[in-house]
């Protein structure tokens, strides 16, 4: 029996799920330069938060340096991996407020 995956794992598999849909489209498209920046970093081996950023950024470099190449669908899905690893990478902060005044009877 499989065990639920935590939340972590869960939006991994989703870009890695991403990943895989970019590759088959840019494959039946032979859109190689693509297809060399998503393979420079994907299959990730490990998805160790180096990992994550690493993909991140060579994503962000092909949407900022090629846009010109790719459609609204891979623009969107490109979009979606950097927000997703964001969520996994970007430190998380709490911020607690404090209440001032009285309390009404």
């Amino acid at each position: 029996m499989m065990g639920y995956l935590s939340e972590r794992e869960n939006v991994v598999e989703q870009i890695d799920s991403i990943c895989l849909r970019l590759f088959d489209s840019w494959c039946e498209a032979r859109c190689v330069r693509s297809l060399a920046y998503l393979m420079h970093c994907w299959p990730m081996i490990d998805s160790t938060p180096a990992a994550l950023r690493r993909l991140g950024e060579t994503m962000r470099e092909l949407r900022r340096n090629h846009a010109e190449q790719i459609n609204e669908y891979e623009f969107r899905a490109l979009c979606e991996v950097a927000d997703l690893i964001d969520e996994l990478t970007e430190p998380r902060t709490v911020r607690l407020l404090a209440v001032v005044g009285e309390v009404a009877e």
